[in-house]
């Protein structure tokens, strides 16, 4: 429990989820692997306090039928180390239902501090529950329940559904397996990035931890997450894209 309350805290990965709370669930307007713009992985630098400390890896890989239901399945690896507060080495694979964009399955192999942890969660929208299973765990599963749709940070602060209103001042409230998140666009605002000026959507979010988002304005890909606790600050930040169209 301890490595998946970790993993929480490193990236912005788990420490949120956000989409449309209004509705049973949010439909991107572009789909999941046309988002990753002929790329393929996705790469992101985690700074501790400005020191490198690590990466997050995004890989799309294709589609899968699970539980009767197709989805997109994404696949994230992340490799961080913060002094003496996290050491982390997770490999994670995310289901995402292509009609709804909403979680379905999500599988983690973590390693947290040399001690190794398997953690499936299954989303059933339908019934709003989520089923925890930890292979260390002496219990078969944990059920929780909360409100739909529910949603996984994941597939939140990676992908932003393009089709929900930003207004600038505006709260709204989301559901995450154990809690709600309330997030509002603050305003656009010009992110400058080695060298380079983004145009972004600047927002903020509210819920057991706060944290700051950049949006690139176009394919609501995050630009910058940053995160401050009492700890320190760590920020995740997009690896600029070099000459021949990669990651660099």
């Amino acid at each position: 429990m301890r490595a998946f309350n970790s993993v929480i805290i490193i990236a912005g990965i788990v420490f949120l989820a956000i989409s449309s709370g209004t509705g049973k669930g949010s439909v991107f307007a572009e789909g999941i692997e046309a988002r990753f713009q002929s790329k393929e992985k996705l790469v992101y630098s985690v700074y501790f306090n400005g020191i490198p400390s690590g990466y997050i890896e995004w890989e799309y890989l294709g589609r899968q039928v699970v539980g009767g239901i197709t989805a997109d399945v994404l696949s994230v690896n992340s490799d961080t180390n913060i002094f003496n507060l996290l050491d982390l080495d997770s490999k994670e694979k995310v289901f995402l239902d292509i009609k709804t964009s909403l979680p379905i399955k999500v599988e983690r192999d973590i390693v947290f501090f040399g001690k190794k942890e398997i953690i499936e969660e299954t989303y059933d929208q339908e019934k709003g529950q989520i089923k925890i299973k930890r292979g260390s765990s002496k219990d078969p599963e944990d059920i929780l329940s909360q409100d739909t749709p529910i949603h996984n940070i994941l597939e939140l602060l990676y992908f932003f559904p393009q089709d929900v209103a930003l207004e600038a001042g505006k709260w709204m409230t989301f559901n995450f397996p154990t809690q709600k998140i309330r997030i509002k666009m603050v305003k656009e605002r010009v992110l400058k990035m080695n060298g380079v000026r983004h145009d972004t959507y600047f927002l903020i979010g509210r819920g057991a931890k706060k944290f700051s988002l950049w949006l690139d304005k176009e394919k609501r890909m995050p630009l910058r997450l940053e995160f401050i606790s009492m700890a320190g600050k760590v920020t995740v930040v997009r690896k600029p894209v070099s000459p021949a169209g990669g990651e660099s």
